[in-house]
C-alpha cells in the first residue's frame, strides 16, 4: 500500500511539473512576440499577416513637399470648405504623399487628428503649375485607404497566413485611376485602390497605363486663381453600374453641358460612364450622381461658358470621389440609366439640394 501510494505521489509531482513546464513555455511564448501575434505563437493569422506591426512596409510615409504644391493645396482645401461635405476641411492639417511612377502625382490627405476625412490628387501640368487631378470627402470609402488595403487583402487571402517573405508597396497614379502595386516575394500585384479590384495587368501593360498623359484639359489649375467652387448638387440616383445593366443599351450622350448634365440627372438620376477597351485602365464602369461646378466670379450661374466653368463628376459609391468631367468626356462614353421607381421624379423626391452634402 505504502509503495503504491509513493508511484501515484510520484506520478503526480511529474504532472504537476510537466504542467509548470508548459506553463512557462506558453508565458515565455507570448512574451516572445507582439501582443497581436501571442495569441497564435509562432503561426501568423491572415489579419494579423496585414497588419502594421508585422508588415511595417505595408504604409505610406509622408514626406517633404514643394512649397508651390503646398500653397496649391491650401487654397483649395480653403475655397473646398466654404461648402458640405467640405466644412470640415477648414482647421484641417496636411499630409504629402508621392505618387509615382516618376512623382508626377501627389496625395494629400486631409487630416482631422489622425483621422482622414478628405483628399486631393495633384499632377504637375505639362504648361507649368499643377492641376487638381481629383478629389473627395469622407472617412471611408477613398482611394489609398491602407485599413481597406488590409481588409481586401484578407479577403482575397493574396497574404498567406504563414508568410514570412518579403512585402513592397508603392502608390501609383494612372490619369483617373490610383493604384497599389503590391509585391509579395516575386509576384505582383496592381490592384485599383479605389474600388481595390486586383487589375489583369502584365508589368507592360500597367507600364503602359501608368505612363498615360494626364488629364490637363478641364481641371482646376494652379496658374489660375480666379475659379471658385459652387455648391455640390447631387441625386440620388443609382450609384452602381451593376445594379441596373439596361444602361449598356442607352447611345451615348455627347457634349453635356452644365445645364445638359443638369437636366439629365435630374430627370434620369445617374449616368453610366465606361470606356469600351479600356474600362480597367480607367476604373470603369462608374455611375455619376452629381457634379460640382467651379466658376469665375464674373461668370453667372446659367451663362458660363467651357471657359469660365470647370465641372468636376461626383462618382462611384456615394459619389463620394469628384473626377474632371472633361476628361470623362473625352476618355469615355456617357450613358443615362432610364427612370425607375422614385428616380423618376428626379430631384422632387428623395435629391439632395445643391448645399447639401452627400447621405
Amino acid at each position: 500500500m505504502k509503495i503504491k501510494t509513493r508511484q501515484k505521489d510520484a506520478l503526480g509531482y511529474r504532472a504537476r511539473l510537466l504542467l509548470c513546464l508548459c506553463l512557462g513555455l506558453m508565458l515565455f511564448s507570448a512574451s516572445a512576440f507582439p501582443a497581436e501575434l501571442s495569441a497564435t505563437g509562432t503561426r501568423v493569422t491572415v489579419t494579423q499577416a496585414v497588419s502594421k506591426a508585422y508588415l511595417p512596409l505595408l504604409e505610406m510615409t509622408p514626406v517633404a513637399s514643394p512649397e508651390s504644391l503646398q500653397d496649391f493645396a491650401s487654397q483649395t482645401i480653403s475655397k473646398l470648405s466654404a461648402n458640405p461635405p467640405f466644412t470640415g476641411w477648414k482647421h484641417a492639417s496636411t499630409e504629402y504623399f508621392p505618387l509615382g511612377p516618376g512623382t508626377h502625382s501627389w496625395l494629400v490627405n486631409v487630416m482631422n487628428g489622425e483621422q482622414r476625412i478628405g483628399y486631393l490628387i495633384i499632377t504637375a501640368a505639362e504648361q507649368g503649375g499643377y492641376v487638381l487631378s481629383e478629389y473627395g470627402a469622407g472617412s471611408y470609402g477613398l482611394p489609398y485607404s491602407m485599413q481597406d488595403l488590409r481588409q481586401f487583402l484578407v479577403q482575397q487571402e493574396l497574404i498567406p497566413s504563414h508568410f514570412s517573405g518579403k512585402v513592397e508597396l508603392d502608390a501609383l497614379y494612372a490619369p483617373m485611376l490610383p493604384v497599389w502595386k503590391l509585391t509579395i516575394d516575386s509576384k505582383t500585384f496592381y490592384i485599383n485602390a479605389s474600388l481595390l479590384q486586383v487589375l489583369p495587368w502584365s508589368p507592360s501593360q500597367a507600364d503602359d497605363v501608368l505612363h498615360g498623359k494626364s488629364a490637363g484639359s478641364g481641371t482646376l489649375s494652379s496658374l489660375d486663381t480666379a475659379f471658385s467652387p459652387l455648391p455640390i448638387y447631387l441625386t440620388e440616383g443609382q450609384d452602381d453600374p451593376y445594379a441596373d445593366l439596361i444602361w449598356l443599351s442607352a447611345p451615348p450622350l455627347a457634349n453635356l453641358s452644365t445645364d445638359k448634365l443638369t437636366l439629365t440627372l435630374a430627370s434620369g438620376g445617374s449616368l453610366a460612364f465606361q470606356s469600351r477597351g479600356r474600362n480597367d485602365a480607367l476604373g470603369a464602369p462608374f455611375m455619376i450622381t452629381g457634379f460640382q461646378s467651379w466658376r469665375t466670379a464674373d461668370s453667372g450661374i446659367g451663362t458660363a461658358s467651357a471657359s469660365t466653368s470647370i465641372l468636376y463628376a461626383a462618382s462611384g459609391p456615394e459619389g463620394r470621389r469628384y473626377l474632371p468631367f472633361g476628361a470623362l468626356q473625352h476618355s469615355g462614353t456617357l450613358h443615362k440609366l432610364p427612370p425607375s421607381g422614385n428616380a423618376a421624379l428626379g430631384f422632387t423626391s428623395g435629391a439632395v439640394s445643391a448645399g447639401s452634402g452627400p447621405k
